[in-house]
């Protein structure tokens, strides 16, 4: 993927980075780059350098879960690629996707020519972290900057050069079971602002998912989808009267076998491929042996591919 050695210094690891919230954070680590650096390097100083970082992580939080957030920005005029690490031992609040505290803040910054190393850089690390127990490595000793940098030094990661869909999926907080109630379902679908949902079979593996549209296509009377319009009835009765759920249905009456899924070593061009000529909103992620490791749709691909 990347060499991220080539870009870690151990004076830009903070051992202890002392902060309490996220914009303390990223201050402190903005002020190691910026630390015994030729102003020259940099076309803006350091103030506007935390305001860009901070504008973009108004926008999204960069907390991707498993305790690590990867806070950027691309500036314009940028010389290089700078990478700093802050290690927190008591957490940083960063509103991450799964809602854990953040122990290591990994702060990018690029120049908008290179639109891609940040992308890769965060998924390099990413797979460090979820493949090696390296964050417990770190928390668990009182480590040197120097011995932090050495930790990444061991770590032996299969690098490619394509961004692939373990890459830029997010956690999957919600899901359903094959005897999950349909009340249930529709009610996690309500309560998250979800139209679509896994299902997980007896084995906790992925077989299939379930979507508001299979709900509405379950409670709608037979009559209306017969109809080419409703126009000449529209001020009858209200939908709610004609919309009915049996109360004994279960996720497994309704569901569909495994037709959103990709696997978690698919290409970018695979999952555009999948998005776009099959129409397919989401996916869902998957491992060889079908466990759920997290979902793309079509937002993920806007935020992390041609904006991240």
């Amino acid at each position: 993927m990347i060499d991220i050695n080539r870009y870690l210094d151990s004076d830009k690891i903070l051992a202890d980075i002392g902060a309490c919230n996220k914009e303390e954070a990223i201050k402190a680590l903005v002020g190691a780059v910026f630390r015994d650096s030729k102003t020259a390097d940099f076309p803006i100083n350091e103030e506007h350098a935390v305001k860009a970082v901070m504008e973009r992580e108004n926008l999204q939080s960069t907390g991707v879960g498993n305790r690590v957030s990867f806070p950027h920005a691309r500036i314009g005029g940028w010389k290089g690629f700078s990478l700093a690490i802050g290690i927190s031992r008591d957490g940083i609040d960063f509103s991450s996707i799964d809602g854990s505290p953040v122990n290591i803040v990994v702060l990018m910054i690029s120049s908008q020519e290179e639109p891609y190393i940040i992308l890769q850089s965060m998924a390099t690390i990413s797979r460090i972290v979820m493949e090696t127990g390296l964050v417990d490595s770190i928390l668990t000793g009182r480590y040197s900057p120097k011995q932090i940098k050495e930790k990444f030094e061991q770590v032996n990661i299969n690098s490619t050069e394509q961004i692939l869909a373990a890459d830029v999926a997010r956690p999957v907080m919600n899901h359903v079971t094959l005897d999950t109630s349909i009340e249930e379902a529709t009610r996690k679908m309500h309560l998250n602002k979800l139209d679509i949902l896994a299902v997980l079979d007896e084995k906790n593996k992925y077989c299939g998912e379930i979507s508001c549209l299979d709900i509405f296509d379950c409670g709608i009377p037979n009559f209306f989808k017969s109809l080419n319009t409703v126009s000449f009835v529209r001020h009858i009765d209200p939908f709610e009267k004609y919309f009915k759920i049996k109360g004994d249905l279960t996720v497994r009456d309704l569901y569909k076998k495994g037709e959103f899924f990709i696997h978690n070593d698919a290409t970018l061009m695979e999952i555009i491929f999948e998005m776009t000529v099959k129409k397919k909103s989401k996916l869902f992620v998957v491992e060889k042996n079908m466990e759920l490791v997290g979902a793309i749709d079509r937002f993920c691909i806007i935020d992390k591919v041609l904006f991240f």
